[in-house]
């Protein structure tokens, strides 16, 4: 039990990145195994849920992140069995929010408390952000959940786009295969544009910073 214990803690970081980007390939396993989208989004979605709940370590971090986490999967769950229900949609948008908020607040303490540049260092900034792309997502959808002429979305669209097109904003790469067409859609992908450029840069100097300093 303690070597279980001990393992998670000390790779939580990977194992988490390990399950965000299984997520990000939720279409590959769409097309591999052929099973019910929504199924695997769902599974896919609530693995994350479980990875990301190792950063709270404390009982304090604890109980609120495994209180939020229960919510949110109950929604999810619920959703997905009773689809195509605004207050299930809203329910889960409104949880996955706060939850993953939660998540990023736990990770920068622990980000802040570290004094060495390790491998937990390194995957840490990489984590918040992969966090920062779900939490557009998740406001992307909200978004077109109140007004269904946010974006003009492609042909056979899903939940999963507005994540895709989440992260492909943060990286500024923009394919134009989404686009947001209302006032607060474009507000809202531009705020994330600049807030992605400026999370890369911060995370890069204070990891150039830490570096110098570790090494005088």
């Amino acid at each position: 039990m303690k070597t279980t214990r001990a393992f998670l803690e000390n790779y939580k970081y990977l194992i988490v990145l390990i399950s965000v980007f299984n997520f990000l390939l939720t279409p590959i396993h769409i097309s591999v195994t052929g099973w019910h989208p929504g199924f695997i989004v769902v599974v896919n979605y609530s693995i994350i849920i479980s990875t990301s709940s190792l950063l709270a370590t404390s009982l304090k971090a604890k109980l609120p992140t495994y209180i939020l986490g229960l919510l949110t999967l109950i929604f999810i769950w619920s959703e997905y069995m009773c689809p195509d229900t605004n207050s299930l949609k809203s329910g889960r948008l409104f949880m996955s929010f706060l939850l993953f908020t939660n998540f990023c607040v736990l990770l920068v303490k622990q980000l802040t408390k570290m004094k060495m540049v390790n491998l937990r260092f390194i995957l840490g900034p990489l984590l918040g952000f992969l966090y920062l792309g779900i939490l557009g997502g998740i406001l992307f959808e909200a978004t077109h959940l109140l007004d269904s002429n946010s974006f003009q979305l492609p042909i056979n669209s899903s939940g999963y786009t507005f994540y895709y097109f989440s992260f492909i904003s943060i990286t500024t790469v923009g394919y134009g295969d989404v686009t947001p067409l209302t006032a607060s859609a474009q507000s809202l992908t531009m705020i994330l544009n600049i807030i992605g450029q400026f999370y890369l840069a911060t995370v890069i100097g204070v990891f150039i910073g830490k570096y110098i300093n570790i090494k005088s």
